[in-house]
């Protein structure tokens, strides 16, 4: 769990994995040079699976990676110091992470709650990325899916053995470091499993770096360039991470040589997705008329977490 002036949400964040129904874990905590009480914060938890390693700022990659460093575990789970683990998230990633050898890293989805209010959207946190439902089980496939947009949430677990072997993360990335991961997984021959339904909670709440889209942008960019056009494992592959590239070319032209469009492109999207909510179409801006039952149990009241 890498942590950076996280004071406010840090100890509901340990808390839902500390109420995990597989006990078996620990949970590292790496403080990324915070100026606000979030080291304070985790030393008071008292759990002895609890760990706090601090070290000064150095970015998100670098975090998660001295939290690897530091652990001990066959597999290892992300879960960011904002968000929250459901009470059997572990349950099912030990089930799905021993139900093959292959197997580089198994993902699922979130609910998406709004900081403050509590409410929780219909659709999950990985709507934007349209993930394929239920995704191809061939890897070559997969592949295919993955390159074209990121759909895997960023609480997955990686074998160690799978860390060791591709690398971790990246940390020249100041975002999109996580698909830079998983793209290098699958194409080192590994399978990626999904657990159908919703396990963790992704907080919205204002001044997040998913909106900052012309970081994103270029981080995106960065990954299609890093990766080798040699290492796709056919023509098809080939073709669409040139294709790719010459996409997240464009887009940070956009997004950099006209703020001015790209803001109003953003606007606009806001504004028809509020629209859709307010005419009943659903989409990304519409919210559960009550709190999911599964979510409801673990949390009774989202505004305090």
């Amino acid at each position: 769990m890498p942590a950076f002036n996280a004071a406010t949400t840090i100890a509901s964040t340990i808390a839902s994995v500390l109420f995990q129904t597989d006990a078996d874990f620990e949970l590292i905590v790496v403080d990324d040079g915070s100026t606000d009480t979030t080291a304070e914060r985790v030393t008071q938890v008292g759990d002895p699976r609890v760990r706090l390693v601090s070290q000064p700022n150095q970015g998100l990659p670098a975090a998660r990676n001295s939290g690897i460093a530091a652990s001990h575990g066959t597999y290892v789970s992300f879960l960011d110091s904002d968000d929250l683990w459901l009470p059997d998230y572990l349950e099912h990633v030990r089930r799905a992470m021993t139900s093959s050898v292959d197997i580089g890293f198994a993902y699922t989805d979130a609910y998406a709650f709004e900081a403050g209010t509590g409410r929780v959207r219909r659709q999950s946190a990985m709507v934007g990325g349209r993930p394929p439902i239920p995704p191809p089980n061939d890897r070559n496939a997969f592949l295919l899916e993955l390159l074209k947009r990121n759909f895997v949430y960023v609480s997955a677990t990686v074998p160690r053995s799978v860390l060791d072997a591709v690398g971790g993360f990246d940390e020249t990335r100041t975002a999109s470091e996580d698909y830079d991961l998983w793209l290098r997984i699958v194409i080192k021959g590994y399978r990626a499993v999904h657990i159908p339904g919703r396990h963790a909670l992704y907080r919205l709440h204002p001044g997040q770096m998913s909106r900052d889209e012309a970081n994103l942008k270029r981080n995106e960019l960065a990954v299609y360039s890093g990766l080798s056009i040699d290492d796709m494992p056919t023509a098809a592959h080939r073709a669409l991470l040139a294709r790719r590239r010459r996409e997240a070319q464009r887009d940070v032209r956009l997004a950099e040589g006209d703020a001015v469009l790209a803001a109003a492109v953003r606007r606009l999207r806001d504004r028809l997705g509020a629209q859709r909510q307010r005419l009943g179409l659903g989409g990304s801006y519409a919210w559960c008329h009550a709190t999911p039952p599964e979510v409801a149990a673990a949390f009774p009241d989202l505004t305090r977490v």
